[in-house]
């Protein structure tokens, strides 16, 4: 309805390259809501079963480890040699606090056990840094956030990029069906389902503005670093440890939860 009036309005062409946008935002919507809800947020047990899987198929346990330069210096003299190091692109341009960590990489549960006595109280699992309990799925979390009743999952280290994503695109879905809905304020149609449009537009409005404090709280602890139990527990100084885990860089805070250069 609304879109056939869009089109008379604003031509064939504007009228499908606004159709268009708004197909790209549901299929935004439904693929990154897809994920948040079916992909594991990450924890010690799947780890080791990645692990055993990686084992059994490979040959190997540990991953490949990550091409990266830390001696940006002495880099150029070593070029063309044996020993020059060819850095991945996507590692280019980052603090060399984020490179350092990369060669962590290859590192594996077993390793950890070495010297890491640390573990969950409730599950028994070895409990590595920034990770918390999950009382709905019963699991240890690496980095969790919260439980989002609209996933119906923890918001995690693995899924976490997905849900931000998700709730992005959502804002960016809501103010797109404003616009579309305020397009036709005067139209006939308009008129003949006011109280039906002016329910959705009520909606939209009060859908939006949550939407939007909701991205600017996600995506503010996203630059920072931290996570929400990390955010509240330094608030408040409860269970609080003397190590910082983030990054003085946004960008190298966000480089952790989207592993690329662009988070879109």
């Amino acid at each position: 309805m609304v879109a056939q009036v869009l089109k008379r309005r604003l031509g064939v062409f504007f009228g499908l390259v606004w159709i268009s946008i708004g197909i790209s935002l549901v299929y935004n919507i439904v693929f990154n809501h897809f994920w948040a809800m079916v992909i594991k947020p990450g924890g010690p047990k799947d780890l080791v079963e990645d692990e055993i899987l990686r084992r059994e198929l490979k040959n190997r346990e540990n991953r490949k480890a990550a091409k990266v330069n830390l001696d940006e210096q002495a880099a150029p003299a070593r070029k063309g040699t044996a020993e020059a190091i060819i850095e991945d692109e996507k590692f280019t341009g980052l603090q060399k606090d984020v490179k350092r960590l990369m060669k962590y990489r290859v590192k594996t549960m077993g390793n950890l056990k070495g010297f890491w006595n640390k573990q969950c109280s409730i599950c028994s699992e070895i409990k590595p840094a920034r990770t918390h309990h999950d009382s709905i799925s019963g699991t240890c979390v690496f980095q969790m956030s919260h439980y989002c009743l609209f996933t119906n999952n923890c918001v995690g280290l693995e899924n976490q990029r997905f849900f931000l994503l998700f709730i992005f695109y959502s804002l960016i879905g809501a103010i797109y069906m404003l616009i579309s809905i305020v397009s036709v304020w005067n139209h006939f149609i308009y008129k003949e389902n006011h109280s039906l449009m002016s329910f959705i537009f009520v909606f939209d409005v009060l859908l939006a503005g949550c939407l939007f404090i909701y991205n600017i709280w996600s995506w503010m602890l996203a630059c920072s670093g931290l996570t929400t139990i990390e955010f509240i527990g330094r608030s408040t100084n409860y269970k609080t440890n003397n190590y910082d885990y983030t990054f003085t860089r946004s960008r190298d805070n966000l480089f952790k939860i989207f592993g690329t250069k662009s988070a879109f």
